[in-house]
């Protein structure tokens, strides 16, 4: 598996029905947009209108009758200029409705974060997945490491970038790590680990990293760390 390769595709019931809606009304608010220089036109138009009749009417040339006429449709014109430009402010909102709802959508797409191949899959198609719950665990082959525990009276004389030969059993001679990382905290040794005794130990978590090209060393084999400690 390469990174970026879609690893599981999660469904929400209703969403597509929504994306449709919100296009539908994004589709609808962008129609009603382009009326709006026509809108401004006709608004300007019935405008000049009442201001020209205004001295003809005061001359009584134009009926009081014609200029209330001419004044109405003024008014009606404005209230639809309004309508429209309020249309921008929808249409706007109507796409930013569908830019959200198709985000949605692209975060149910889970992709790979990097190549490796899927070790454990937690979910079979058709189950239901929760917030938060695992769909697959992906071991990244290119960059392996294996996590042990150093005991705290060890911990000093351990160090970052320190080399380290890794055996396992059934894998011929020895392959070479380097710690990377140790943990800021102790904890319990795990209880899989070691002896009664030594499970009440404080540890500390250490990470050592490996350049193993033929892939001799599996995901969960156990292996042993040579260690050196420092005087």
């Amino acid at each position: 598996m390469r990174r970026g390769d879609t690893v599981a595709l999660l469904e929400q019931p209703g969403l597509s029905s929504m994306i449709g809606q919100r296009r539908a009304q994004a589709e609808a608010a962008r129609h009603r947009t382009a009326d709006v220089a026509a809108a401004v036109a006709d608004s300007a138009r019935a405008a000049n209108d009442v201001a020209r009749s205004r001295p003809l009417r005061d001359r009584g040339i134009v009926s009081s009758q014609q200029f209330d006429a001419l004044t109405t449709a003024a008014a009606a014109a404005t209230a639809r200029l309004q309508a429209t430009r309020a249309a921008l402010s929808e249409a706007r909102a109507a796409s930013e409705g569908v830019a959200s709802t198709e985000a949605i959508q692209n975060d149910l797409v889970l992709t790979a974060p990097a190549a490796g191949v899927i070790l454990t899959r937690y979910l079979e198609p058709g189950e239901v997945a929760g917030v938060g719950m695992p769909i697959v665990s992906i071991g990244v082959v290119a960059d392996p490491w294996v996590r042990a525990y150093v005991g705290e009276r060890d911990l000093p004389r351990v160090h970052l970038g320190a080399a380290v030969s890794i055996r396992a059993d059934g894998v011929p001679g020895t392959i070479s790590g380097r710690i990377v990382e140790i943990a800021p905290r102790a904890e319990f040794t795990p209880r899989a680990a070691l002896t009664d005794r030594e499970r009440a130990d404080l540890v500390f978590a250490i990470k050592v990293s490996f350049v193993d090209p033929a892939g001799r060393l599996k995901a969960g084999l156990p292996v042993t760390l040579d260690v050196p400690l420092t005087p």
